[in-house]
Order: C-alpha cells, then structure tokens, then sequence
C-alpha cells in the first residue's frame, strides 16, 4: 500500500469585512489536508501540525465618521391649507452599534445637515363665515310729540375674526333660526301743544328734554334726557310712574365700517334743494356718481 505523508493546512480566501468602520470581522475556511493513495482528503485537524493558521480576524479598525441623524416627521400642524411639519435631526457616531453615542453638530460640519422643518399643504380649507341675526339701531320716534311709534330690522350680518361684521341680504341667514327679538316699541316726547300731558293726577305731568348726542358714531352708544314730573312749570309728584319717558337709549347701533384706504372721489352732495358736486376722501373703490348738477 502507498505510504500516507503528513497532513498540511489548506486555507482559503479571507471574506468582505463585516463593517466598513468601527472594527468588523472577517473569516476563511482553514482545512486539514492529507494525500490517501494519491488523492488529497479532508481529515482531522490533529493530523496536521501545530499552529493552526487564522480563521478570523479584526479588520477596518478605523473609527466610524458622524452622520446625520433623522427621525420621522410629525403631523402637519393644520388639518387644512398650508401648515408646518418638524423632525428631529442629531449627529451622531455613524457605528453599527446601537449604543452609538450623540455628537455635538459640529462633529457633523463635514455635511450640510438636513432641514428640521418644512411646510405641508392639504385640502383646501373650506371657509366658514359666522352668519348671524342682528337687531339694527331704532329709528326716530314717528310724532314730534306725545306718544309715537320707534322701529327697528332684523338684518342678515356675517361677523369677521377681528369682531367687525358686514351686512349681508337676508337669504343668507335663512338657514338660521330668528332671534324673538322687539322690534317696535312707543316713544313718549313732550306733550304737544294744546293737549294735555302724559299724566294729570294731582295737575302733574312728564316732561322730558331732548336726547344728548349719541355716545358712539357707530357699534352701539347711548343717549340721555332729562325726565322730570312737572307742574305749573314746577317739580310735582302726582306723575304715575308707567307712563314715565324714557330716559336713556342705545344709538348709532349699526356696524362699523371695516377701514380702507382712502382716495379722493368725486362725490354728488345732496343740501337741501341742491346738488353740489365736491372733492372728498373716501374709499379707493367708491364709484362716481353720475348726475346733473344743479347751478
């Protein structure tokens, strides 16, 4: 029979490096060979001779370079229109190991880092006006004396963000419920001449003033008189107390224009029986009144 010879190591190739920084590792098969009758068999290690050659080693020991780190972006801060969204971004040690510690960012210089924030657009937001039933201010009282008649409309209003609102056709507001609200109330003014007083219980009557200027041009103010039980010109207590005047109510309720740049517009001015046509500041869109203009 042919003599066996002693066995020898067979190495193979080494493999990739299982990282490419921050220390990897990288392994090869190492046989133990001998020749049986010729033909080169796998046998045991222990037949070959000592040292073992390597089978694994440490490879790309190089530190890591820091990254930049991203997390997810949060949810956009509106539901509609045009919003924001952020994310968090560190740097940090671009090792494999998930204990990789944080950096200060400006270890990272090396690469611009990336934005934390930036705009998201959804749908369309729909617009949702606030519309709303509003009591106008009351008008002048129907006599010049005695008892009268004072009116006031329910108009159709849409009120801004900024506390304004704009008066609007009915239709709109037809969807809404209607306030119960008074609209018309009686007015008593000072007693006509050659007719008796509100009251002539013990020869008293009520007498009142006439009304202050209004505390407000507009959004609602305040007007006062004087009410007093009189008689022969002097104070007198024989007045019955239901059929005392007013003494103060809300005027100039309508609403306050929104402001707007001004510009200066022909305007055609009504005074008395004339016509005048004058220069004044008013809004930029202000059309021109077009008419005859009386000498």
């Amino acid at each position: 029979m042919p003599k066996s010879d002693i066995g020898h190591w067979s190495v193979g190739n080494w493999s990739e490096c299982s990282l490419t920084c921050g220390a990897g590792e990288r392994y090869r098969y190492v046989h133990c060979m001998q020749k049986i009758q010729y033909k080169p068999e796998w046998v045991s290690d222990s037949l070959c001779r000592l040292p073992v050659p390597i089978k694994r080693e440490v490879c790309n020991t190089q530190s890591c370079p820091p990254v930049w780190s991203t997390g997810p972006w949060s949810e956009c801060s509106r539901t509609c229109g045009k919003g924001w969204r952020k994310r968090v971004v560190v740097c940090k040690s671009s090792s494999p190991s998930p204990w990789a510690p944080f950096l200060s960012d400006g270890a990272c210089v090396a690469e611009l880092k990336p934005k934390i924030q930036e705009t998201c657009l959804l749908k369309r937001c729909h617009k949702h006006k606030k519309l709303q039933w509003s009591v106008s201010t009351w008008t002048e009282c129907s006599v010049t004396c005695g008892k009268g008649i004072q009116r006031a409309t329910l108009n159709c209003a849409e009120k801004y963000v900024s506390g304004k609102y704009r008066e609007l056709a009915p239709r709109k507001c037809s969807h809404l419920q209607k306030p119960n609200a008074e609209l018309e109330k009686v007015c008593l003014l000072s007693p006509c001449p050659g007719h008796t007083a509100y009251s002539t219980v013990n020869q008293g009557s009520w007498f009142s003033s006439s009304w202050s200027q209004c505390s407000a041009t507009c959004g609602g103010g305040m007007q006062v008189r004087s009410v007093e039980c009189l008689a022969n010109g002097r104070s007198a207590t024989g007045c019955l107390l239901h059929q005392k005047p007013i003494a103060s109510q809300a005027c100039n309720t309508n609403f306050c224009p929104l402001p707007e740049k001004k510009g200066e517009c022909p305007v055609l001015l009504i005074c008395g029986q004339k016509r005048l046509l004058r220069n004044m500041l008013l809004p930029l869109n202000c059309e021109y009144l077009k008419g005859k203009v009386d000498p």
